[in-house]
């Protein structure tokens, strides 16, 4: 039960987000997690059917400390695919897959895949009357690893706790052969702090892939990688996708990489701040309606881009087409003129 509460994005959408709290590579034990201060649930709506069966988010708004961070905003992303995120420092792209975590208790609107709920805790597997809940995996821009736990204990608590049904040995060698394909053979029996910060982002990307989720959520996944660890692994994500195809967002920094890999690309901008109260709009209310989005619309605060061009060409052609570095240039300049920026 430790390893449920302190693992995200695997069981019950993460309640407990103190591993993620931790600097990678330290290892306090599980009672200095104990410690810590548990969060609540979320409270957030149940969703009614949204997105088909997509990602989908109605009127999705977070604040912290009364500031708003994200949103509102209304988002359709209605098939499976890969979907990058991008955006400026501040729009609230972590946010955005928190929340869909479960990481975020109580933020304002409904999130949904399909037509089960995103956020509100249900454990995976369980029944309801929206039928199993979201099988989510997630890897953090801090990884999210159980210092008490080795490479492979890792992946083993996240598969026990997403698949309980599935009999040990196969998820044994499920474990086994997902660290194996990060390049980590050999270094099963390690625990976090003996490993380097790619090493620790290979094994979180181990443990999210090994999950076979409905829903992967990927916060700057390679950003820690060097170039060529980085390029196989993107071969690897996407050979994995095209095996078992889900929804998947993944936030980057890196323009090249969103048009590289998604099939289109989200913008986000800064969340709308209240207007001043002598703007004739009540203080500590936005006074505006959520943004919506359809592929190729333009409304403020979010836009998707469409990418099926590049992502239409074999991997190691998509470089040397024109249109990629068009799409680059294209989405460069958007972010430089603040083209989703919300007024």
């Amino acid at each position: 039960m430790e390893d449920e509460q302190a693992l995200g994005g695997y069981s019950r959408q993460a309640e407990d987000p103190a591993a993620g709290r931790h600097a990678a590579g330290s290892e306090p034990g599980r009672k200095a997690f104990d410690r810590e201060k548990r969060s609540p649930r979320s409270n957030a709506p149940a969703a009614d059917a949204l997105g088909g069966g997509g990602f989908a988010a109605r009127g999705l708004r977070v604040d912290y400390g009364g500031v708003p961070v994200l949103g509102p905003l209304d988002l359709d992303l209605p098939e499976p695919g890969i979907y990058t995120v991008l955006g400026l420092s501040g729009s609230g792209k972590s946010t955005l897959l928190r929340a869909a975590a479960g990481l975020l208790p109580g933020f304002g609107g409904r999130l949904a895949l399909g037509s089960r709920p995103l956020g509100g805790g249900r454990a995976a597997g369980a029944a309801g009357s929206e039928g199993p809940a979201v099988r989510v995996g997630f890897v953090p821009q801090d990884y999210g690893l159980l210092p008490w736990q080795t490479a492979l204990a890792n992946v083993r608590t996240a598969l026990r706790i997403a698949r309980p049904a599935e009999p040990r040995a196969q998820r044994e060698e499920a474990a086994l052969r997902w660290l194996g394909l990060m390049g980590l053979g050999g270094l099963e029996r390690r625990y976090p702090r003996a490993l380097s910060g790619g090493q620790q982002q290979r094994v979180a990307i181990a443990r999210a892939f090994a999950v076979r989720p409905d829903l992967l959520l990927l916060d700057e996944p390679f950003s820690a990688l060097d170039a060529a660890t980085r390029e196989g692994l993107q071969r690897l994500l996407l050979g994995s996708w095209l095996a078992q195809p889900s929804t998947m967002l993944f936030v980057t920094h890196d323009v090249e990489e969103a048009v590289l890999l998604g099939r289109k690309i989200v913008l986000l901008a800064a969340a709308k701040r209240p207007a001043p109260a002598s703007s004739g709009t009540a203080a500590g209310t936005s006074g505006a309606a959520p943004a919506s989005v359809s592929a190729g619309a333009s409304p403020a605060g979010v836009r998707v881009i469409d990418n099926e061009a590049i992502c239409s060409l074999p991997f190691d052609s998509r470089r040397d087409d024109d249109r990629f570095y068009a799409q680059v240039r294209t989405l460069r300049r958007m972010l430089g003129d603040g083209a989703v920026s919300a007024p």
